[in-house]
């Protein structure tokens, strides 16, 4: 098993132990996240049931880890480009995936800031941590980061998996991120990402996302509520405009099939949380050209694979 085998990489991470042990054994089950075809590929990570890893443990705390795990059998001893990593744990989610080597690229990212991640609540928020990416790249093997573009990583530059976790939808040339995309991954290599979906009851990422974040008769929440933000208005904030490419799931997925094989297509329905019993006759009405199954997506996991 590759976490055995690569123990001696992890030393330079065990820093000062928790308050409590990290049991990993309950936190890296991840058959509840893939389809029946990976169940079998994946179970626990049995040398590090017990250890105290300061670092991984708070990757854990900070939810970072989620996503790494719900894509492990695509990772494991593989080069990774994580596209739009932000500024988070999430490196050390993907390292203990099993990766080869990670790369993270990110437009806004600050090597220095110490500001990471915190994704314990429902849509996250920045907190103080005692590491930066810098440390980081000192911390973990094979690990760097990249502050800007896919375009601003050195010439030559291939990997054998690109991730993307809820950024697809902020990819304003889409057309031509995909096509870039393509050429970074090898032949054999894959595209794994999550793509939320704009036209879902929350999709405009303002508020309301969740029906608890309801206030009712506030005006500015009325303005994007219940599916008012799928028919484009002149008054929309830049956050809606340009910030979100608002491309449909039919698009998406026709854009996929243009320069991968399609290995994965995995939609989440909304969760009556999500607004999904909201949706009524008149409101369909008011959405023309839109079908009930699209406007209850959540979300798209997807594989493709480059021949």
């Amino acid at each position: 098993m590759q976490f055995a085998q690569n123990r001696a990489r992890v030393r330079p991470m065990l820093q000062e132990p928790l308050p409590e042990p990290v049991d990993l054994k309950s936190v890296w089950r991840v058959d509840k996240w893939l389809p029946e075809l990976h169940r079998n590929r994946v179970g626990h990570a049995e040398p590090w049931r017990g250890f105290r890893v300061n670092l991984l443990g708070e990757a854990i705390r900070r939810r970072n880890v989620n996503w790494p795990r719900m894509v492990c059998p695509f990772l494991r001893g593989r080069d990774v480009l994580d596209v739009g990593c932000g500024r988070s744990l999430y490196s050390v989610g993907f390292w203990f995936a099993g990766v080869r080597s990670y790369t993270g690229v990110d437009p806004v990212l600050d090597p220095d800031s110490s500001l990471l991640k915190d994704s314990r609540p429902l849509h996250g928020r920045f907190t103080e941590s005692p590491w930066t990416p810098r440390r980081l790249e000192q911390m973990l093997p094979e690990t760097r980061f990249v502050r800007g573009l896919t375009s601003d990583l050195p010439p030559g530059s291939d990997f054998d998996v690109l991730a993307m976790h809820n950024v697809t939808e902020h990819l304003m040339n889409i057309g031509e991120s995909f096509a870039e995309f393509a050429a970074l991954i090898r032949p054999g290599g894959r595209i794994v990402f999550r793509h939320p979906n704009y036209y879902c009851w929350g999709g405009h990422h303002m508020k309301p996302r969740t029906l608890g974040e309801m206030v009712p008769g506030d005006p500015e929440q009325a303005k994007y509520m219940d599916w008012h933000h799928v028919v484009p208005r002149a008054d929309w904030p830049d956050k809606i405009t340009k910030k979100q490419n608002r491309i449909r799931i039919g698009e998406l997925r026709s854009l996929v099939e243009r320069h991968f094989e399609l290995e994965l297509w995995q939609e989440t329905r909304s969760t009556v949380a999500e607004g999904a019993d909201r949706l009524t006759p008149d409101i369909l009405k008011r959405c023309p050209g839109f079908e009930a199954d699209e406007l209850l997506t959540q979300s798209v996991i997807c594989v493709g694979r480059r021949s």
